[in-house]
């Protein structure tokens, strides 16, 4: 949340602009917006607020209280400005001066330090998290350049996000990263910084000491035309990373330096088999009687920091093969791979011992989808680790309320398993209503969960969404059941003027096992004080780990699988008065006419369990990933997956989800730009799903 409020206070920005216009003097102000609740006073534009390029500012003052492990103060100070240039692009700042009081329990102090051990009860510590962005900044030739300092994610070069399932990882670091492209052509990349991780129950902080990386990369067109999706076009690239004094296992004496590289060239154009490239948009590969191909190579070697390190020494290399192309009825996609053990991008692993083939098909109508994947694996070294995997799936609507789909997967092999869902969706003068039953069965393990998530048919301006089911599992000899459950939901308070209240909620209850719960909830209520003063409330809860869905899973899709990352329980509660101010003249195509009404952009981005895109009340959000408004204006989601630009200009904008920090193998739905309206004292919402493999 802390982040989100920084972040987007500073850049949602779009707002103030002028478009000079000529008028006859207007009449006293009569607000005719249909709205039963107070509106909030329009005050007329200062003159001397409305010169000079857009800019604006930000402060806030939060005080939060949390509880868990450990008792914990935290007073913290966010500033954030901006400035949007015709020369220098738009420039960025965020500072979020954090101070923390810890009051440790006395069993935490002996589970962690031992029974003898003294530690004082307070300690007093600093979470700072700051960053630095300055985006499209003009250069003669059609070059642009952006550059960030302090929390960021290291650069990649494009190509390195694939059109697969296998995509070099963005690194976070404290540090540098700088971009200079000639867009559609050419681009370089450079990063370096001190390896870390967002931190905290509302990803308040940011820590480092894993050690350090840097890197440096280029990608350019060879062939073809300049459009990004001509026909015959041929594009290459390289990214090289370098990481030193690494420790991710926390071995004592463990410190490892690791240099990889990466290159990658890519083909796009008409099909071998076809005569011609059909007409319509997205992609050369999504087009009938086109065809897209990347291939990839990577190497990495590493070594010991130091004589004393018990790291070990070796070296790898992978290479993949991506296509895809579509045929008047079929869109088809298909995969090589090969991965030697041990094979590493900076502190990060990519898939291992692994080697293999994917194929996947399908096809669709108005009215029906039908699709095949399948997937050969084995080892590459050591005992034989063969593997074959089908999935079929499809969906079919019966009218224009109802419509069914159904997913098998069967794995086999030394993880031999079958998994299957049944779905049935209807829409309803309730709303949106879909059961759904997920079965698996494997070596010592069976689970069964049904369950009916449902989204409620509201007020315009307000959400709901709730979900509830039941779960039966037997694995490794232990039979439990649990009652799983979730609410999400959004709503102005009636009577006020313009306060808002979030609400996402999910847990999980064990039947007869008062120890197998889970817990994640987050409560925010924005209430707007006076013009540019807001009140900001927020609890957040998180105690557990959440189940995963029962589903088998390819050996690709297992092998780009991060570690889960299990969240210590907590409670958290957030006060906070924040202040906001905006100025400037126009700078098209973003923004408006000084003093004029402005709305909002917000959303989440979200775990697309059941790929239906829809976020239900079951999906969890995808914390600290990148959104971007029109290009040129930098969010972050906070730990609940929520988002927001505020003080945005009515009119037409473009919001484009950037995947470099989502976990593998997760990756957007839809990789294009979300186009959202913005009115006068409304928010425009675009949420993302983010997909696995199926």
């Amino acid at each position: 949340m802390t982040r989100r409020l920084a972040c987007a206070a500073a850049l949602g920005l779009c707002g103030a602009s002028a478009l000079a216009q000529t008028a006859p003097a207007a009449s006293v102000y009569e607000d005719r917006v249909l709205d039963a609740g107070p509106q909030a006073d329009l005050a007329e534009a200062d003159p001397a607020a409305t010169s000079g390029w857009p800019r604006g500012w930000s402060a806030e003052l939060q005080s939060t209280r949390q509880s868990g492990q450990a008792e914990a103060r935290n007073e913290a100070l966010l500033f954030s400005g901006y400035v949007d240039t015709p020369d220098y692009g738009a420039l960025s700042a965020n500072l979020n001066l954090n101070r923390y009081r810890n009051t440790y329990s006395d069993t935490a102090i002996a589970g962690n330090f031992g029974a003898n051990y003294t530690l004082a009860p307070y300690r007093y510590e600093t979470g700072n998290t700051w960053r630095i962005d300055q985006r499209a900044m003009p250069f003669d030739g059609g070059w642009f350049g952006n550059s960030s300092a302090g929390n960021i994610n290291m650069a990649v070069a494009p190509m390195g996000r694939g059109i697969g399932r296998v995509t070099l990882p963005a690194l976070s670091i404290e540090g540098m990263a700088a971009t200079l492209e000639r867009p559609g052509r050419t681009s370089f990349n450079a990063s370096a910084g001190r390896l870390g991780y967002f931190s905290g129950l509302d990803s308040q902080g940011f820590a480092t000491g894993k050690g350090t990386a840097a890197g440096f990369g280029a990608q350019t067109q060879l062939a073809g035309a300049d459009q990004p999706d001509a026909p015959g076009r041929v594009d290459a690239a390289a990214q090289f990373i370098e990481s030193r004094d690494v420790n991710p296992n926390g071995v004592a004496g463990f410190r490892q330096d690791t240099r990889a590289l990466w290159a990658a060239a890519s083909w796009q154009g008409v099909a071998p088999w076809a005569d011609t490239l059909g007409a319509g948009q997205g992609g050369i590969g999504e087009r009938v009687g086109g065809m897209r191909v990347q291939g990839n190579v990577v190497g990495s070697t590493s070594q010991p920091s130091s004589g004393y390190s018990l790291a070990g020494r070796d070296s790898a290399s992978g290479a993949w093969v991506d296509a895809n192309w579509r045929s008047a009825w079929l869109q088809q996609s298909a995969s090589a791979y090969y991965f030697e053990p041990q094979l590493r991008w900076g502190a990060d692993g990519l898939p291992a011992n692994i080697k293999g083939m994917t194929w996947r098909g399908d096809m669709q109508t108005r009215q029906w989808q039908l699709g095949l994947n399948t997937e050969w694996s084995d080892s590459v070294t050591g005992p034989q680790n063969r593997s074959l995997y089908v999935n079929v799936f499809g969906r079919y609507r019966l009218d224009s309320r109802d419509a069914v789909s159904g997913n098998v997967a069967v794995r086999s092999g030394a993880y031999a398993a079958q998994s299957a869902q049944l779905t049935w969706e209807h829409q309803s003068a309730w709303g949106y209503t879909q059961w759904r039953t997920d079965v698996a069965l494997g070596k010592d393990l069976r689970v069964v969960r049904t369950g009916v998530d449902h989204s409620w048919k509201v007020g315009e301006s307000q959400t709901l969404s709730t979900t509830l089911a039941f779960e039966h599992s037997y694995q490794g000899g232990d039979t439990a059941r649990s009652v799983q459950w979730g609410v999400l939901g959004t709503a102005p308070l009636p009577g006020t003027s313009g306060a808002r209240l979030d609400l996402t909620v999910r847990g999980s209850q064990g039947v007869g096992d008062t120890a197998n719960r889970f817990l994640n909830a987050n409560v925010r209520l924005v209430w707007p004080l006076a013009p540019g003063w807001s009140f900001v409330a927020q609890y957040a809860a998180s105690r557990g780990q959440e189940q995963l869905n029962p589903a088998v899973l390819s050996a690709l899709t297992v092998a780009t699988l991060q570690p889960t990352l299990v969240q210590p329980s907590g409670r958290s509660m957030l006060l906070a008065l924040r202040y906001e101010s905006r100025a400037g003249s126009s700078s098209a195509p973003i923004g408006g006419a000084p003093g004029a009404g402005s709305g909002r952009v917000e959303g989440h981005v979200f775990f697309d369990q059941d790929h239906n895109g829809k976020r239900e009340a079951s999906e969890g959000g995808v914390p600290n990933v990148t959104v971007m408004l029109n290009g040129r204006y930098v969010a972050r989601t906070d730990a609940q997956g929520y988002y927001s630009f505020p003080a945005v200009a009515a009119g037409a904008y473009e919001v484009e989800l950037v995947p470099d920090n989502l976990p593998l193998p997760w990756m957007p739905a839809v990789r294009e730009g979300t186009k959202v309206q913005v009115y006068v004292r409304s928010a425009a919402t675009a949420d993302f799903a983010v997909q696995r493999e199926r």
